[in-house]
């Protein structure tokens, strides 16, 4: 049998066709179950968008998260990087499907240098696979598996310079990252196009973070070069939506990077430009 089915599905209240895999029993089955779909971290970044953004979405999976940037706002310019190979191929196919164009995909893992890293898969949830594998005491590491080969992981701006030359964009209105850890690593490689403007929306989750091998003093170094820092979706119990201190965030490191009992999604307002080094 086909391994993949398409499905209408309304995500914040904007419609689109996806195509997902069967096999994937938890993000595709939500996708599959005809339910309306709210992400207030999406909901979130459709109110900071404004015309010809140019975005950096980081974590693309299926597809649906670009899709919902793209139809909000036609006119940004989503750069959009999924390194799974089945995600992938999804993904561009859905935005053929949804006639987007204003999306330009890459096969790759978005990081601080580039070259080829490990990769793990989870056999139930393709929105869960990571560049790290959870701990042999975790619940739930005889869900995932190492691929037999190493995937490509490149450096966004110079990626982008090299790809586009002249035609790069020299900055991001909008950084949008969900990559299971990786997450401070593509916000510190991205420094360089962060501009006194620049929003970003991360999942922060300490547990992810401290397996990718992204410390406490690194998540400091980052979040210290921002003006403002607020929570837009919390999947930990007694953490609501709000402004939120850096400390605040780092308490939350230190109770949560052992032991995985949720995420909070972090909204990011720049200083008058963060360092560049």
């Amino acid at each position: 049998m086909h391994p993949f089915t398409h499905t209408e599905v309304s995500l914040n209240d904007v419609t689109m066709t996806l195509v997902t895999n069967l096999e994937d029993n938890i993000t595709g089955a939500e996708f599959r179950s005809g339910k309306k779909l709210w992400s207030d971290a999406l909901d979130h970044a459709r109110k900071v968008l404004k015309r010809k953004d140019r975005i950096l979405y980081a974590g693309g999976h299926i597809g649906s998260a670009a899709i919902f940037l793209a139809k909000v706002e036609p006119t940004a310019m989503i750069y959009c990087f999924e390194p799974d190979p089945v995600n992938y191929s999804l993904l561009t196919m859905n935005l053929v499907i949804n006639q987007v164009r204003n999306v330009h995909a890459f096969p790759f893992a978005a990081g601080k240098k580039q070259g080829f890293i490990p990769f793990y898969k989870s056999d139930w949830d393709s929105s869960d696979h990571r560049c790290a594998m959870p701990r042999l005491d975790d619940a739930d590491v005889s869900i995932f598996h190492g691929i037999p080969y190493h995937i490509p992981m490149v450096q966004p701006p110079e990626f982008l310079k090299q790809s586009y030359r002249n035609q790069a964009p020299d900055s991001f209105d909008l950084i949008v990252t969900d990559t299971q850890g990786a997450d401070f690593d593509i916000l510190e490689a991205c420094l360089p196009m962060i501009g006194p403007h620049t929003s970003v929306i991360a999942e922060y989750s300490p547990y992810h973070l401290y397996r990718h091998g992204t410390s406490k003093q690194q998540v400091e170094r980052l979040l210290r070069l921002f003006s403002r820092a607020e929570i837009v979706n919390s999947l930990v119990e007694d953490v609501k939506p709000a402004p939120v201190t850096v400390d605040s965030l780092l308490s939350f490191y230190d109770d949560h990077c052992k032991q995985y009992s949720g995420y909070v999604d972090i909204w990011l307002t720049s200083h008058p430009g963060p360092s560049r080094k």
